[in-house]
Order: structure tokens, then C-alpha cells, then sequence
């Protein structure tokens, strides 16, 4: 062990995959909440925004070509891993 510890940082894309989950999460939860109370929902509202899905993919790719130019390998994992040296 060097004894340098090493933080824990969230990665970029964990963090957008997080914030989209929390969403579409509160957005199906509030749309059940409608239905339940009104007996319909507005089907264009929900077309449109679980569809934006694709919107994620660009964000991520995004990110990835911005790493890769930076540096990174295109073959490395974008989560770091720690050596454990017993």
C-alpha cells in the first residue's frame, strides 16, 4: 500500500444517469398519482418525455468523445479502478 488515499469521486456519467433516473422515477410516480386521481393521463406529456431517452444518449457520448479527446484511452473503462497490493 503507498498509503495515499484516493477520494471517491462521482463520475460524470453516473451522475447524469442518476439525475435522469431520479426524474423519469418522480415522472411515473406522478403519473400514476394523475391517473389514480383523475382516471386519465396526458399521453402526448408522456410520449414526449420518457421518449427524450434519446437526449441521454447524446449526453453520454457527449462525454465519452470529451474524454477520449482529452487523453483517455477509447478502450479504457471510465471507472477507475484501485490496486489492492496484500
Amino acid at each position: 500500500m503507498s498509503g495515499k488515499r484516493q477520494r471517491n469521486r462521482a463520475k460524470t456519467s453516473n451522475v447524469i444517469l442518476l439525475a435522469l433516473g431520479l426524474f423519469a422515477f418522480g415522472f411515473i410516480v406522478a403519473m400514476t398519482v394523475i391517473f389514480c386521481v383523475k382516471g386519465a393521463v396526458p399521453d402526448t406529456l408522456i410520449q414526449y418525455t420518457l421518449g427524450a431517452g434519446g437526449v441521454e444518449a447524446l449526453l453520454l457520448a457527449g462525454i465519452k468523445i470529451s474524454k477520449v479527446r482529452a487523453g483517455d484511452k477509447p478502450g479504457e473503462s471510465e471507472d477507475t479502478y484501485e490496486s489492492n497490493d496484500y
